[in-house]
C-alpha cells in the first residue's frame, strides 16, 4: 500500500558554486546562467513565449496564464511581473503557476533578486509561504497578479491542477542533472494543461527533451542560444488530436455581463459576493432574513482552525488551505475582526487521547501550523467576529444587498436566470446564480425541478446553541490567552463582535468570553438552560471551578442552525445538468465527475457544517476560479469530493430513480 508522502517538504539545499553562482548541491547544478539569471529569464522565456513581442501575447487580454516547471529562485517570474507592468497593453490580469519540489526561502528570494526587481521581490517574499505540499496562492499587484505555486514532485501535481496555459516556462535543473522534470509523461502532463497556439520556452535543446515535447504536440522551433549556449528552444503547442476527457476550463463568455445573485447572505454567501466583486463582478446579494448572518452564521463569533491528520486526509488538507485563503479575505485593518493566534485542540474523550497521542510522528507541519504540546495540539486558527465579517464582506460598492427576499424557485431566461418569490414575481435576473442559502438550497433545486428531490443535495440542520458572558465573571478563565477546544470550545470576543454587544451591555464590560456550543437535531431540541449545562460540562478538561453565581444574570444566548452534508464535506461548484442521466441511468456507469454537463450559470457554495469560518473564503475563491475558468486554487481531487453532483452520481450509480 503506497504510504501518504509527509506534506513538509525539504527546502532548497542552496549554496554558491565555486564562481559564486547560486547552486543546489542536491543536484549539483546552478539556478540560472552564469551569463545571468534576468538576462536568461527575458531571452530564453519571456521572448520565446512572446511577452516582449509588440504587441506582447498577453496584450488586450482580460487573462493570460502561464505555467512554469521550476520556480527555482523566481526570477522568471520576477521578470514577467516586471514586463508585464511595463506593458501598458497588458492583460487585465496575470495568472502565473509554478511547479516547485524544493521551494527555497524568502530570505533567498530577496537575496537573489536582480537589483532591478528588489521591490517585486520584497512584495513576494511578504508573503511568501511555509515549504507544505499542496497549492498555495499570493495575490500581488492589487490582486492583478496572481502568483499560484504548486508545492511537490510535478509527476504528482500535473494531473490534479486545472488550468488553461497561454505559455510554458520550462526551467527545471538539467535533463542529465534532474531527468524527472523532462520526461515525456510530464510533457504530455503538462499539454493537457495548455491551450492550442500556446508557446513553450526552454533553455535546453537536449535531444530528450525535443522528442517528449514533439510526441506530447508541441511543434518545435530552435533559437540562438543565451549565455554561452549556440541554441535554445521555443516551441508552439499544436497537437493534431482532439481533447477528449481533460478538458481546459472554459472562460467567462465575454458577450455575458459579469453579473452574479447570491442567495444567502450568511458567511458563505458574503464570502462568494465579495470574492466575485473583488474579480469586477456586480452582485445582488438576496437574503430571505431581515439581516445578514442568520442561521449557522447567527453566533457573535466563531472560531477558524487547521484540523491536523495522521495521513493528512481531505479535511487536513482543506482548512490548511482555508486557512490560507481567510487571511487573503479578510479586509485591510481587520484587527478587530478577527484574532489569529494558535488554538489548543485537546482530546474530547479517552478515545480522541489515544488517536491525538500516534499522530505526534505522522503529523508534519510547521510547528506555526501545528505542533503537538503535552495537552494536545496547537493549531493555527483565528476568532472571527460573525456578523461583523458579513457586513466588511458584502461592504463593496459593487455589492446591492436586499434583505426579506425568499427566493422560492428558479427560472431559466434564455441566457439569464430570474429568481422568483413564493407568488411566481421575479426577485431577480443574472446570467449567474451561487446558491448559497444552506438548508434552503436542495429545495429551491428540487422546486426549481433542477434535482428531482431535495435528497439529491442532501441537507440536514445541526441546532447549536452556545453563551457570551463577562471574562470577570469566571475568573478560572480570565487569564486564558488562547481559544481552547475539547468537547466544547471557550474563545475571547474579538473588538468587533463585543460592540454587537454593548447597546444591551454595560459599557465597562470590554472582556467577553463565548463558550459552546451544542449539536442538537431539530426531534431533541435542549433548552437555554440544558444547552448551558452541556457547555459548561464540555469545559470540565479545561477547568472544574464553576463561575461566580452572578454570572447568570450576565448570561446570553444564543442559537444557530448549521447545515451539514452526510459526509461532512460541503458542496461547492457548478451545478451538474442531470436530465440526460435521468432519462438514461445506465450512462452514468461509467461517468467521472470531471465528465458531466453543467447547467450554464447555476452554481452551489452549500453546506459548511460548523466550518463555515475555517472555509467559506477558500471556496469562495474556487468558485469564482470556477466561474472565470482561471487556475484552481484547490487540488481537482478536493474539487471533487466538493463537487455537488458527487451524491447524485452515486445515486444513479446504484440505480436511484426519482
Amino acid at each position: 500500500m503506497k504510504s501518504t508522502p509527509s506534506p513538509l517538504l525539504e527546502e532548497a539545499d542552496l549554496a554558491p558554486d565555486a564562481s559564486g553562482n547560486p547552486a543546489s548541491p542536491r543536484y549539483g547544478d546552478i539556478y540560472a546562467s552564469r551569463a545571468g539569471a534576468l538576462g536568461q529569464a527575458r531571452t530564453v522565456y519571456l521572448g520565446g513565449c512572446g511577452l516582449l513581442d509588440t504587441p506582447a501575447r498577453w496584450a488586450e487580454r482580460a487573462q493570460f496564464t502561464i505555467l512554469e516547471a521550476g520556480f527555482g529562485l523566481g526570477v522568471n517570474f520576477l521578470a514577467t511581473w516586471d514586463a508585464w507592468r511595463a506593458d501598458p497593453r497588458r492583460s487585465a490580469r496575470l495568472d502565473y503557476v509554478s511547479l516547485e519540489l524544493h521551494p527555497v526561502r524568502a530570505a533567498d528570494l530577496l537575496a537573489h533578486a536582480p537589483p532591478e526587481l528588489h521591490a517585486l521581490a520584497t512584495e513576494l517574499a511578504a508573503q511568501w509561504p511555509p515549504p507544505v505540499r499542496g497549492l498555495h496562492r499570493i495575490a500581488l499587484d492589487e490582486a492583478r497578479v496572481h502568483l499560484l505555486l504548486a508545492f511537490g514532485d510535478a509527476a504528482d501535481l500535473t494531473p490534479r491542477l486545472k488550468l488553461a496555459a497561454d505559455a510554458l516556462y520550462l526551467d527545471g535543473f538539467a535533463p542529465a542533472r534532474n531527468p524527472a522534470m523532462w520526461t515525456p509523461e510530464l510533457f504530455r502532463a503538462l499539454a493537457r494543461l495548455t491551450r492550442p497556439g500556446a508557446r513553450a520556452a526552454a533553455y535546453t535543446v537536449a535531444h530528450a527533451v525535443q522528442k517528449g515535447l514533439s510526441q506530447a504536440g508541441f511543434e518545435l522551433d530552435l533559437q540562438p542560444g543565451w549565455g554561452g549556449k549556440q541554441q535554445r528552444l521555443q516551441a508552439t503547442f499544436n497537437p493534431v488530436w482532439k481533447r477528449t476527457r481533460h478538458t481546459l476550463p472554459a472562460p467567462w463568455p465575454a458577450t455575458q455581463p459579469r453579473h452574479a445573485v447570491v442567495i444567502g447572505a450568511g458567511l458563505t454567501g458574503a464570502a462568494c459576493a465579495h470574492a466575485l466583486a473583488q474579480r469586477g463582478w456586480t452582485v445582488d446579494v438576496l437574503e430571505a432574513g431581515p439581516r445578514p448572518a442568520g442561521g449557522g452564521s447567527a453566533l457573535p463569533a466563531g472560531l477558524a482552525h487547521l484540523q491536523p491528520s495522521a495521513d493528512d486526509n481531505l479535511l487536513s488538507r482543506l482548512t490548511r488551505a482555508g486557512m490560507a485563503a481567510l487571511r487573503r479575505a479578510l479586509p485591510p485593518h481587520s484587527q478587530d475582526l478577527a484574532q489569529f493566534s494558535p488554538a489548543m485542540l485537546t482530546p474530547a474523550d479517552a478515545a480522541e487521547a489515544q488517536r491525538m497521542h500516534d499522530w505526534r510522528s505522522a503529523v508534519q507541519l510547521p510547528p506555526q501550523m501545528a505542533q503537538w504540546t503535552e495537552g494536545g495540539w496547537r493549531v493555527d486558527s483565528a476568532v472571527l467576529a460573525n456578523q461583523a465579517l458579513c457586513a466588511a464582506w458584502l461592504a463593496s460598492p459593487r455589492i446591492t444587498l436586499r434583505c426579506h427576499a425568499q427566493a422560492a424557485a428558479l427560472r431559466d431566461d434564455g441566457g439569464a436566470w430570474v429568481v422568483l418569490d413564493a407568488a411566481g414575481h421575479p426577485l431577480a435576473r443574472a446570467p449567474q446564480i451561487v446558491l448559497a442559502s444552506a438548508l434552503q438550497t436542495p429545495q429551491l433545486l428540487a422546486a426549481s425541478g433542477l434535482i428531482p428531490s431535495p435528497d439529491w443535495l442532501p441537507l440536514h440542520p445541526l441546532r447549536g446553541q452556545a453563551q457570551v458572558l463577562p471574562a470577570r465573571l469566571w475568573p478560572a478563565l480570565r487569564a486564558l490567552e488562547q481559544p481552547w477546544m475539547g468537547s466544547g470550545y471557550v474563545l475571547r470576543l474579538p473588538a468587533a463582535a463585543v460592540r454587537l454587544l454593548q447597546p444591551a451591555a454595560h459599557p465597562a464590560e470590554t472582556d467577553w468570553l463565548l463558550v459552546g456550543a451544542t449539536f442538537e437535531t431539530e426531534d431533541s431540541p435542549l433548552t437555554p438552560a440544558q444547552a448551558w449545562a452541556h457547555n459548561r460540562a464540555s469545559l470540565g478538561a479545561l477547568t472544574a471551578t464553576p463561575p461566580l453565581p452572578e454570572h447568570a444574570g450576565a448570561l446570553r444566548h444564543y442559537v444557530g442552525v448549521r447545515a451539514a452534508s452526510a459526509d461532512r464535506l460541503p458542496y461547492c461548484g457548478p451545478l451538474a445538468d442531470l436530465a440526460p442521466l435521468l432519462a438514461n441511468p445506465q450512462r452514468a456507469a461509467g461517468k467521472q465527475l470531471h465528465e458531466l454537463a453543467r447547467l450554464p450559470g447555476l452554481a452551489v457554495c452549500a453546506g459548511m457544517g460548523s466550518r463555515g469560518l475555517t472555509l467559506a473564503a477558500l471556496l469562495a475563491e474556487t468558485l469564482a476560479a470556477q466561474l472565470e475558468g482561471t487556475p484552481l486554487p484547490i487540488e481537482t481531487d478536493l474539487a471533487d469530493a466538493l463537487d455537488p453532483a458527487r451524491v447524485a452520481l452515486r445515486r444513479l450509480r446504484h440505480g436511484a430513480t426519482p
